[in-house]
């Protein structure tokens, strides 16, 4: 028997001990029968060079479909569940290369003139994920650089508080109170759930955001405090107000009731632009709107959050019209 192979029930398996970790066994079907010695070593030869390149052997056979990570965002599991799975789900690791990457580019964009076309940061974004679940196979991978036209992220008007009022109908009733601390602090989903009676202190929410690690530091509004008075209080005060609900069931419940509000696109994103449209509406600075959506001073990303609402727009014209 070759030094590197067993039969396991009449069928060949790697047999290997890496040098650099002899305890572990790699142990993998060769695909071949007892009677099928030579084709077992082909695909043996395989395996050794899986593991000589940084390769492991038992997840480059496996499909992309099945490759599991841990600790991820929101956004990255969101991205893996409903873009990278249905389309790279049924491919080996081995067989991602730039035409199927180009493939899936012009799935999710099309062409125009025969040249990709894509949402720059999204597609970034996406691919990124793609060579986070790569890499965890093949630690050397990495993506190849593929040129697409950028195409601008189509930004919808910002939420108005009867638009907000109608979606919430569509929520289930576990749901409500966390929407509604959204809608009035502009907190993210994940730092809502975080929220325990220790960060509510005279009237403010003080607390840190998970995301970036700023402080988030907001006014409690009347409405705010009706909601959190008939949230039940955990014994602790270091108890979670929300206990035992995952982010992803909120996100993805908020943009089913946005739907079937007939409000299709928005999500639970469009609530902190909320905030920082009304806010702006009222005439508040940047600084101030950064400061509510606790981005870092000076944040571009501060400006995306913000929108003239198109009524506040027509008063402003017609004034001038009037003097």
């Amino acid at each position: 028997m070759p030094l590197h192979m067993k039969l396991v029930k009449g069928r060949w398996y790697s047999n290997v001990r890496p040098k650099d970790n002899w305890k572990k066994v790699v142990c993998v079907s060769l695909d071949a029968y007892e009677h099928q010695t030579h084709r077992a070593l082909i695909a043996l030869g395989s395996v050794l060079t899986d593991i000589k390149n940084g390769i492991d052997p038992v997840s480059a056979r496996k499909r992309v479909g099945s490759i599991k990570l841990k600790n991820l965002s929101e956004r990255s599991e969101q991205i893996i569940r409903t873009h990278l799975k249905p389309f790279f789900g049924e491919y080996k690791p081995s067989e991602v290369d730039r035409q199927l990457i180009e493939n899936y580019i012009e799935h999710r964009w099309g062409r125009v003139d025969g040249q990709l076309q894509a949402i720059g940061n999204t597609c970034k974004k996406e691919l990124t994920v793609l060579q986070m679940m790569l890499r965890s196979v093949n630690k050397s991978y990495s993506l190849p650089e593929i040129k697409y036209k950028r195409l601008a992220r189509k930004i919808l008007p910002p939420l108005t508080l009867d638009q907000i009022k109608l979606a919430e109908k569509y929520l289930l009733e576990k749901y409500k109170p966390i929407y509604w601390v959204m809608a009035y602090t502009a907190m993210d989903i994940s730092d809502v759930l975080a929220l325990a009676p220790e960060h509510i202190v005279d009237g403010w929410i003080h607390k840190t955001r998970g995301k970036t690690g700023n402080e988030i530091a907001v006014p409690v509004c009347s409405q705010l405090s009706k909601i959190l008075k008939s949230v039940p209080r955990p014994l602790k005060h270091t108890g979670l107000l929300f206990p035992n609900i995952h982010p992803k069931a909120v996100s993805k419940d908020v943009r089913k009731a946005f739907r079937q509000a007939g409000l299709d696109g928005y999500g639970a994103k469009y609530l902190r632009r909320f905030v920082a449209s009304g806010l702006m509406d009222l005439g508040y600075s940047m600084d101030w709107i950064a400061k509510a959506l606790a981005h870092s001073d000076g944040s571009a990303l501060t400006k995306k959050y913000t929108k003239v609402y198109r009524g506040t727009l027509e008063q402003a014209f017609k004034r001038i019209g009037e003097r």
